[in-house]
């Protein structure tokens, strides 16, 4: 295979050279590939939760989605979890939404923040576990809790 044409009409590429610039093209970003990334999640997340857009948010979530919400968590289906979700977001609506803290444990990411809504005196604090399955970044589990995080 080394040195011999890789094409019907006789364009030799030699596969020493075409395998290794591929791979550096794709570490590079030059080569769109199959995994999502999770900045663009991270992103998508936080400005779903700050707009109280549920859909929006939901639509990075599994078939089902545990949410805790002020409360003990529950597994619920997507289109559960949405309406659960409006409803938290109509009794607290968004103001805005800042994560402090991104951590990765294979295969799972921790997004750490707080969650303004109006009147309130200090944030909620959000936690966010995305899973990593097939290539793909998704929203597991959501938590919003109220009080000071402990140190």
């Amino acid at each position: 295979m080394w040195g011999k044409c890789l094409t019907a009409t006789g364009a030799c590429w030699q596969a020493r050279w075409l395998w290794p610039t591929l791979l550096m093209l794709w570490l590079v970003g030059a080569i769109p590939g199959r995994t999502q990334p999770v900045d663009s999640l991270r992103r998508v997340l936080v400005e779903a939760l700050a707009r109280g857009d549920a859909a929006r948010l939901l639509e990075q979530a599994p078939a089902q989605v545990e949410l805790a919400l002020l409360g003990r968590g529950q597994l619920y289906s997507r289109m559960q979890a949405r309406y659960v979700l409006m409803d938290f977001f109509q009794a607290y609506p968004p103001l805005r939404v800042e994560l402090d803290e991104d951590r990765l444990l294979d295969p799972h990411r921790f997004l750490v923040g707080r969650y303004w809504y109006a009147q309130a005196a200090a944030p909620f604090r959000v936690y966010m576990r995305l899973h990593r399955e097939s290539d793909t970044w998704k929203l597991q589990e959501l938590r919003v809790m109220a009080g000071r995080p402990k140190r």
